[in-house]
């Protein structure tokens, strides 16, 4: 009995050894991709650090940490593995290679490692991805859908008429019937001198749902552009030349209208089309790119942000309303949900009341 746990142990020891395989030039080419394809610089350092904390996540005995020139990998307290900082940070072939040996060594240290060997870079990108944004992820190739949809079906779409002059819309969402359900109303309430477009707690969608909305309200205006890296790559977003409806216009935000939402209310704020009302926006202004690599893996990345008219950015800044209904402690305009306040429509009304 004895002689048969020895006789396992060895196979098992060997089998680890043998087994444990991670790809360098895969590792390489995904750090590449982030490298060229993200909006903004990446620091090589952190995004890596971050990738190795899976070494933690698999098995806790390890620590990783970054020091002044190197990263230290430690094993039950005591430091197993060094890997120093390229002379060139942005050097992937060397952080490649040296990534590829730490988790080998790791492996022969830790079956829970060694077991997931052939996911090993798939988990690290993961991690590497997630660091750089809220938005930038990768998939595997068993893991991901490209042909997932969302809000193909419904529109979260609400119209009324107040007071027998004001059209209330009410837009949670933008898919591909919300800009067609907007011109409909505006056509079959050909009696309404001013318009609310309700966008509190719209987190965006379509973004030419948005950019069609934009064509009823404006003519040849420029409502967006967005750029890449090094303020690069622009592309500029511009309504058509014949809208539907030219009286007032208010657009109710609030701390959730993010992206498409946000970016048309935005472009119309600047353009002097529309007074924005509520508080402050998200603040989501940017564009993810798809791109494959070699293993079937999809990283979906940052790669372009939104820019208003004037080129103020979106991202992390969001929409400040012309008219706040809701302050903080420190007397600025708040980043506050109010989807359900019925006082925000009240202020629109009266607003619009006092200007028409």
């Amino acid at each position: 009995m004895k002689k048969f746990l020895l006789t396992f142990a060895l196979c098992f020891y060997t089998f680890t050894a043998q087994a444990m395989k991670v790809n360098a030039d895969l590792i390489n080419e995904m750090l590449i991709t982030l490298d060229t394809k993200h909006l903004f610089i990446v620091d090589n350092v952190k995004t890596i650090t971050a990738g190795l904390q899976i070494l933690h996540d698999l098995d806790s005995r390890f620590v990783v940490s970054a020091g002044t020139d190197r990263i230290y990998i430690y094993h039950d307290g005591k430091i197993t593995a060094i890997i120093p900082f390229p002379k060139d940070l942005n050097d992937t072939k060397t952080w490649s290679k040296n990534i590829a040996s730490t988790l080998k060594a790791a492996g022969k240290m830790s079956e829970k490692i060694a077991l997931r060997d052939f996911e090993l870079p798939d988990l690290i990108m993961k991690k590497m991805t997630e660091s750089l944004d809220n938005y930038s992820r990768y998939y595997s190739q068993f893991d991901y859908r490209e042909d997932e949809k969302h809000n193909d079906f419904y529109t979260l779409y609400a119209d009324r008429m107040i007071d027998d002059d004001i059209l209330y819309l009410r837009v949670r969402t933008f898919n591909k019937q919300t800009a067609r359900k907007i011109r409909r109303s505006l056509k079959e309430n050909t009696q309404a001198k001013a318009v609310i477009l309700d966008l509190r707690g719209n987190s965006g969608g379509i973004f030419n749902e948005a950019l069609l909305t934009a064509d009823l309200f404006t003519e040849g205006e420029i409502i967006s552009y967005t750029a890449g890296r090094d303020n690069d790559d622009k592309n500029y977003y511009t309504s058509g030349e014949k809208s539907i409806f030219q009286g007032n216009l208010v657009i109710l935000v609030d701390g959730d209208t993010a992206s498409a939402a946000e970016v048309l209310a935005a472009g119309l704020q600047e353009q002097s089309r529309a007074t924005i009302i509520g508080t402050h926006t998200f603040g989501k202004g940017t564009i993810q790119d798809i791109f494959k690599l070699s293993n079937e893996g999809t990283v979906v990345l940052t790669t372009h942000q939104f820019f208003t008219p004037s080129g103020k950015a979106i991202n992390k800044r969001g929409v400040k309303p012309d008219i706040c209904t809701e302050y903080d402690r420190y007397d600025k305009c708040a980043k506050e949900p109010r989807a359900d306040k019925e006082e925000d429509i009240i202020t629109a009304v009266d607003y619009l009341h006092e200007t028409m």
